[in-house]
């Protein structure tokens, strides 16, 4: 006979549904990033088509990870202050009128504009998503909602780049872009079906705590603010950018072959938000985080001095497996320590730290890359000194949960 201990801590292990608020949500956050995907895909092609240079196209593409930079920690206070609802029902509607504008651009500068807004607008709306996950499910489901919002993400944007190219290839370049204008204009209306009941926090936390400035945030902040950008850093300057020149310059391989490997690690990182937060419940974010350090690192060491085509493999998987661990437990470890009322403003500190790696990340590993003598070599050992550094001061300072 099963004795009831263990089935109830079987019980507990088992992935609850999130309640039909966060469900509604999660839909719209699917939604959203597959319209992202799909604009994103089409913006080099768009902006040629109009006439853009090369050196244009890039300061578009810049310009839109900047404003998203720009407006995160504003949209987080605003979300405290105006409520997550109306600050989402705002960025859907901004995202409404600047990509249905875009799809109709007939020169650079109106659709440099379009592009301007839309990534504000993207801003507004993912960082009050993730503090509107934090609020809306049970404290002791942050860490499964966070991987549901974080699974959301990831399949939305992996279905975005081959949507919009099939729109845009049988109906022009605009098509991505009026697509992802009448599903934002759709999430306006879809924001009023939601019953918004927050989870009620435990009474500990129900206290205000005094109203903080940027500054004081950020300190708070810190340890987690820096791992989040370390991770973030080394997965985009390492997977992104490094192990396709390493996979074409040292093994001659393929661009087919080079995507097969990226789509694998892709693959992992889903694969393990599966297990994410049951693990969390058994170790605690603060060594699960360190975890998906450790295999960051290993992905970078392996990355760095492997010898064979099998590295690259190898290398992918332990870097979408570290993001599919780091990601979700970062942003339910920040939910945990961030006073109810001020969990906007910490989750718009998160997604600055995530917007800045993908700007420095491929800048700064190539400048490495190029003048330190070491080739590709030197700008992965820039990644292990900045991650290793990183989570030894994280460790030491991170309150554990």
């Amino acid at each position: 006979m099963e004795s009831p201990i263990l089935l109830r801590r079987l019980r507990a292990l088992a992935p609850q549904a999130p309640p039909p608020a966060l469900r509604i949500l999660l839909l719209l956050v699917f939604l959203k990033q597959i319209g992202n995907g799909m604009v994103w895909s089409v913006i080099a092609l768009f902006g040629q088509q109009l006439g853009a240079s090369a050196a244009v196209i890039g300061l578009m593409i810049s310009a839109y990870g900047g404003a998203r930079l720009l407006v995160n920690m504003p949209a987080g206070y605003a979300s405290e202050r105006l409520g997550r609802k109306k600050m989402m029902s705002l960025g859907c509607a901004i995202i409404a009128g600047s990509s249905l504008a875009a799809a109709f651009a007939g020169n650079v500068p109106f659709f440099f504009l379009c592009l301007l807004l839309m990534g504000a607008a993207s801003a507004v709306f993912m960082t009050s998503a993730l503090a509107a996950i934090a609020d809306l499910g049970a404290p002791e489901q942050r860490m499964q909602d966070a991987s549901y919002y974080q699974a959301a993400n990831m399949i939305g944007a992996s279905m975005g780049p081959a949507l919009g190219g099939l729109a845009a290839g049988a109906w022009g370049m605009g098509a991505p872009y009026f697509i992802n204008g009448v599903v934002a204009i759709a999430g306006v209306f879809a924001f009023a079906a939601i019953p918004w009941r927050p989870a009620k926090a435990p009474a500990e936390a129900e206290r205000a705590a005094p109203r903080e400035n940027l500054l004081s945030i950020a300190r708070r902040n810190i340890g987690v603010g820096l791992m989040y950008f370390a991770i973030f850093y080394v997965r985009v300057a390492s997977n992104w950018v490094l192990l396709p020149l390493v996979a074409q310059s040292a093994f001659g391989l393929e661009t087919t072959t080079i995507g097969l490997i990226l789509t694998c690690g892709a693959a992992a990182n889903l694969c393990v938000l599966a297990v994410t937060a049951p693990l969390v419940r058994l170790l605690g974010r603060v060594r699960m985080i360190v975890a998906a350090s450790v295999a960051t690192l290993l992905g970078c060491a392996i990355l760095a001095f492997g010898q064979h085509e099998a590295s690259l493999w190898i290398s992918s998987i332990l870097f979408g497996a570290g993001a599919g661990i780091a990601s979700p437990t970062l942003i339910a470890y920040v939910a945990e320590i961030a006073p109810p009322d001020q969990r906007g403003p910490a989750m718009g500190l998160l997604r600055t730290m995530q917007d800045l790696s993908l700007i420095l990340g491929p800048a700064v590993t190539g400048l490495i890359s190029d003048n330190l003598g070491l080739g590709f070599q030197g700008g992965l050992l820039g990644c292990l000194a900045l991650l290793g550094v990183t989570t030894i001061y994280f460790r030491a300072t991170a309150r554990s949960l």
